[in-house]
């Protein structure tokens, strides 16, 4: 009998431990997702990276549109610079000019400023279109004007009226020009 009562002392522990304890929580279900759940899941997703995307984008654009601006910006002022000895030098000429010299200093001081001008065209690779006496050519020359000449033959450019520039192979400025059209004709030939 002493062995029934420890066995029902054992059972009777056993109860009073399984009342007291808590229950264990039962393992977490994983909410089922229907097929359609799972493709708008997906494509909320695939629209949410479209739109960061599309917004790097955006800023990557802005933000090379301004670093060219800079670039183009800072380049600009090694000409200028350069642009500003050169006006220093006419201001100077200006002021000669007041003080009364003669014609021949002024005639070499202009002459300097003009080489200096053209030597500071010729570092940044500008450098003229040769116009007169050439073939009209519409990629170089503007023609203003189609006049008589016995000097040139028809289509030459026979006067140029403003200077062109090109920076290697692209025309800056075209040169103004009067284009020949010929020999003039004899009034009496024609009656």
């Amino acid at each position: 009998m002493s062995e029934d009562k420890e066995i029902k002392a054992e059972e009777l522990k056993k109860d009073a431990a399984e009342d007291t304890a808590t229950p264990a929580p039962a393992p977490a279900e994983e909410p089922v997702l229907t097929e359609e759940e799972k493709l708008r899941g997906r494509v909320a997703e695939l629209e949410d990276k479209l739109l960061r995307s599309m917004a790097e984008l955006d800023n990557y654009r802005k933000r090379t549109a301004r670093q060219f601006e800079d670039i183009a910006r800072t380049a600009n002022d090694k000409l200028l610079g350069e642009l500003f000895d050169v006006v220093t030098n006419l201001d100077r000429a200006l002021e000669h000019c007041r003080d009364g010299a003669d014609i021949e200093s002024l005639r070499q001081g202009m002459e300097l400023i003009q080489s200096q001008f053209i030597g500071l065209l010729a570092r940044n690779d500008i450098q003229p279109i040769v116009a007169l006496g050439q073939p009209f050519d519409p990629k170089y020359h503007e023609a203003l004007a189609h006049i008589d000449s016995n000097e040139y033959a028809a289509n030459l450019v026979c006067v140029e009226i403003t200077k062109g520039y090109m920076q290697g192979d692209r025309v800056i400025r075209h040169t103004q020009v009067a284009v020949s059209r010929g020999p003039v004709a004899d009034s009496k030939e024609g009656k």
